[in-house]
């Protein structure tokens, strides 16, 4: 399902800088920048994208799990 976000000329201009350097989709830039600042490695993204989590405070215990 494509979304719609809202970012700064300047950030626009460095995506499409990145676009064409790297030759690759906004989608695979911004999913790069967050696994690196995330420090997820990518043999884990999306393993828990079917999970359905029941309430904020479950998130965030399995997020200071992750990074403790």
């Amino acid at each position: 399902m494509a979304t719609t976000i809202q970012v700064s000329d300047t950030t626009k201009q460095l995506l499409d800088d990145v676009k064409r350097t790297e030759r690759k989709t906004y989608d695979e830039i911004v999913k790069g920048l967050l696994m690196k600042k995330q420090k997820i490695p990518s043999s884990l993204f999306g393993a828990f994208e079917r999970v359905k989590w029941e309430k904020k405070k479950d998130r965030m215990g399995f997020r200071h799990e992750v990074h403790d």
